[in-house]
């Protein structure tokens, strides 16, 4: 399944179908991403750590919040989703872009605040282990969001 995952995300180009047929036709004209980040409890020099980034959208009318963060790792397994997140969010100094797969999580134990891994739990092949990583990683009372 990882090799069909992986080829289907290699570009951008398929996510970015999905997202623009999800823009006409859905009937919540918040679009998904402003809803479910207005649903973030997202509070000053906080340190957030994105896994399954996409192209970005989360972060298309959310870019303000950015500001008032400590850090902001945004990752994916695709190194050109990635780029693409890249091409949103911009160069900042509290930014960095790294390619990464939520079963294998590069950083220390509870390093994070908050840690959002939105519609990428189905790509996953262990589930269970994808879980414990973000779960080491947050920091005692850190929040995980997780839409699927």
């Amino acid at each position: 399944m990882i090799d069909k995952v992986i080829e289907q995300y290699k570009s951008h180009d398929n996510l970015d179908i999905r997202v623009e047929l999800h823009k006409k036709y859905s009937k919540n004209k918040l679009g998904f991403n402003n809803w479910i980040f207005s649903n973030y409890q997202i509070t000053d020099e906080v340190k957030v750590l994105e896994l399954g980034c996409g192209t970005g959208e989360l972060w298309k009318s959310n870019s303000d919040s950015i500001d008032k963060m400590k850090q902001l790792i945004v990752t994916d397994f695709s190194k050109d989703m990635v780029k693409s997140t890249k091409s949103v969010i911009g160069n900042r100094n509290n930014v960095n872009y790294e390619i990464m797969d939520i079963q294998k999580i590069s950083f220390e134990n509870e390093t994070f605040d908050i840690v959002i891994a939105n519609m990428l739990l189905h790509h996953v092949n262990d589930i269970p282990k994808a879980l414990s990583e973000v779960n080491r990683v947050l920091k005692t009372g850190g929040i995980s969001y997780c839409a699927t």
